[in-house]
């Protein structure tokens, strides 16, 4: 008796369909990646190494960048622009961009702490986040928050954050919205030391702007452009 039992669950026809059962499951893992836990997510994407990118690829039209690196892992990409730093502040002058989420899975709320942490943290002159005294104010796309380092003789730094959320000009392609944050000191005046973050600089792409023409706001009804 125990024989026949044994045949018939080892018979040819459910061999054959565990086999295929089988067969499924390797393809399938092998065509999509299971969860990661979200430290290991964030331990992934900060292994992910930037690789250099021709500045006409950079995600805003920044006139003065001077190197664009980006790095993608999954549903995240992200891109590092390098700006002339001409002030005797240490560290470099950037603007941090970070495009995520899917159709398929929420946006999370806006966190500027998660995204400094491209480049370690806060960087100098600021201190602590929980330091910095806030100001915002709205423009043409949105939201715009900013902090303020003065030296009292016309040494300012800042460091601004704001979202674009495809509503107020068009993301990377696949992604749900896109962060930026502006780490700029300059000799002159506050309003100088934004405009890298401003809406006439902002509301592009530089791939949308040619060489002798005027640039052209990006809907988030125009296309696939970043």
């Amino acid at each position: 008796m125990l024989r026949g039992i044994f045949a018939i669950r080892l018979s040819p026809k459910r061999i054959l369909k565990f086999a295929i059962g089988l067969t499924g499951i390797a393809t399938l893992s092998a065509c999509h990646s299971f969860p990661l836990a979200p430290s290991e997510y964030v331990q992934r994407l900060d292994q992910t190494p930037f690789v250099m990118q021709n500045r006409s690829e950079a995600w805003v039209a920044t006139p003065t960048a001077q190197l664009v690196l980006e790095r993608r892992f999954r549903n995240v990409s992200e891109q590092r622009i390098s700006l002339p730093n001409r002030t005797s502040i240490p560290g470099e002058n950037l603007i941090l961009l970070q495009a995520h989420g899917t159709r398929y899975a929420n946006v999370s709320r806006f966190m500027p702490v998660e995204l400094l942490k491209i480049v370690g943290g806060v960087p100098a002159p600021f201190t602590s986040f929980d330091d910095l005294t806030l100001m915002s104010e709205q423009d043409a796309l949105g939201t715009l928050t900013w902090a303020v380092w003065t030296n009292n003789a016309n040494l300012n730094c800042v460091l601004a954050f704001r979202r674009f959320d495809g509503t107020n000009r068009t993301v990377p392609l696949g992604a749900m919205a896109m962060d930026m944050a502006l780490r700029n000191c300059v000799y002159g005046t506050v309003e100088e030391a934004l405009e890298p973050i401003g809406p006439g600089v902002t509301g592009y792409s530089a791939m949308s702007v040619g060489l002798g023409q005027r640039p052209q706001m990006l809907s988030p009804l125009a296309g696939p452009l970043p």
